[in-house]
């Protein structure tokens, strides 16, 4: 694998090897945990699972929202490999004392701690690809990270899948906080502690926050981040009890996670190098037309690619093909996204803008966890599925919006700024 970290001369530092295999060992545990905690709240009907799910979910985006910056600003001034260990450090803790008790409540002040941990991963992680990577390399590389996650996510939901048929959700915590002490085994031995930041300390907590936010791109961005935020948060979230509460087994659903991951994180490296060569922007923009022909398909289309028949799952070539295509074009937002985040920062202002974008990540899913715990108790029954559904698709017509209003505005800022330099 390490072979493939070289491109064209470009060669991945030893920092961000460590890095990105450190990432896939700390997804891999997230995404096995998304499938244990649906199997592991208590309820007596399925829309009280689903509504359990719903309660127990809020606390973590809303703590990881409120502490993102923080962790990020903190990154620039003390160095990124401290503040990742101990993210890593207090996720590992969280999981293991999850196995004291499945009450509702327990689980959600446990659930909003776990949020602290995963605000302290993000936002460092990615300001330290930003310090090391050139900045023409840097798309390339930003992919890797995303391709790191998307692995370890699919891995993940595998091991949580089988986790809840063979071995219970309590023994699987116990094998998911193993992974997750590895991750900061790995980090805290293999990685020499970073300097911080020059000039960091100019502006400090929400203030280097407002400052990261007048950079026109990252302001127009940001809506958009919060809305594919907000997307990936209700998947993640109600899908897998869903599937659990339709008599789908744990390990069906794990492998069903697995060929979505594939399909999105399969040429995330490619979809960062392609937008070091083509652009940011084109790339971003085909992402997101990507996630709409898949919403597309699934509220008006979805027939042409599956149908049940005698309770059998089959599948039909010509819907399945365009589902595919989108799904594969889907990764190709992220990689050219947070490049471009990279690119319009300061050197001294990496970890705050990446704080920014796990500040998006925190408050999409908290968007999304909320409303979908109000869409269920509005529901009272067992048509909120639907409704969630129905909810994302119109979340994606507005991030369709507003990547063309992006795309075209920067079209015209270079037509005028061509404009200024021609000779009068």
């Amino acid at each position: 694998m390490l072979g493939f970290l070289r491109f064209r001369g470009f060669k991945t530092p030893w920092h961000l090897r460590v890095l990105y295999i450190s990432t896939f060992l700390l997804r891999t545990a997230f995404g096995g945990l998304l499938l244990l905690i649906a199997d592991y709240v208590p309820y007596e009907t399925d829309y009280e699972a689903l509504l359990n799910v719903a309660i127990v979910a809020v606390p973590y985006p809303l703590a990881e929202m409120a502490t993102a910056n923080y962790f990020g600003t903190l990154s620039d001034r003390i160095g990124r490999k401290p503040v990742i260990v101990f993210g890593t450090t207090l996720a590992a803790i969280v999981v293991a004392l999850y196995t004291l008790s499945n009450n509702v409540w327990y689980l959600t002040a446990m659930h909003g701690i776990h949020g602290i941990g995963a605000a302290a991963t993000v936002a460092p992680a990615i300001a330290m690809i930003a310090d090391h990577a050139d900045r023409s390399d840097r798309g390339r590389q930003m992919g890797w990270f995303d391709y790191s996650t998307f692995i370890g996510y699919i891995i993940g939901a595998v091991i949580g899948g089988f986790m809840i048929d063979y071995t219970g959700s309590r023994l699987g915590f116990l094998i998911i906080a193993l992974m997750l002490a590895a991750s900061a085994i790995m980090l805290r031995v293999m990685v020499h502690k970073e300097p911080a930041r020059a000039g960091s300390h100019i502006a400090a907590g929400f203030q280097e926050l407002k400052t990261v936010f007048r950079i026109r791109e990252i302001r127009l961005m940001f809506p958009i981040w919060l809305i594919i935020a907000t997307i990936l948060g209700l998947a993640i979230t109600y899908l897998p009890r869903i599937l659990l509460s339709s008599d789908v087994s744990g390990s069906t659903i794990g492998i069903m996670f697995a060929a979505a991951g594939v399909a999105l994180g399969l040429l995330q490296p490619m979809w960062g190098k392609v937008s070091d060569i083509v652009g940011r922007i084109p790339v971003m923009a085909y992402g997101v037309f990507s996630i709409l022909g898949i919403a597309i398909m699934m509220v008006f289309f979805l027939d042409s690619a599956f149908t049940e028949v005698d309770g059998e799952i089959q599948y039909h070539i010509a819907g399945i093909i365009p589902l595919a295509i989108f799904g594969l074009g889907a990764g190709a937002f992220v990689p050219a996204a947070l490049a471009m985040m990279a690119d319009s920062t300061k050197d001294e202002c990496y970890g705050a803008t990446m704080g920014l974008y796990s500040f998006a990540l925190g408050f999409g899913a908290f968007i999304a966890e909320g409303i979908g715990l109000g869409i269920i108790l509005a529901s009272g029954d067992d048509r909120a599925p639907v409704w969630i559904l129905y909810f994302a698709a119109v979340l994606i017509a507005i991030a369709v919006v507003l990547m063309v209003v992006f795309f075209l505005s920067s079209i015209l800022k270079k037509w005028l700024a061509g404009r200024k330099v021609e000779p009068g």
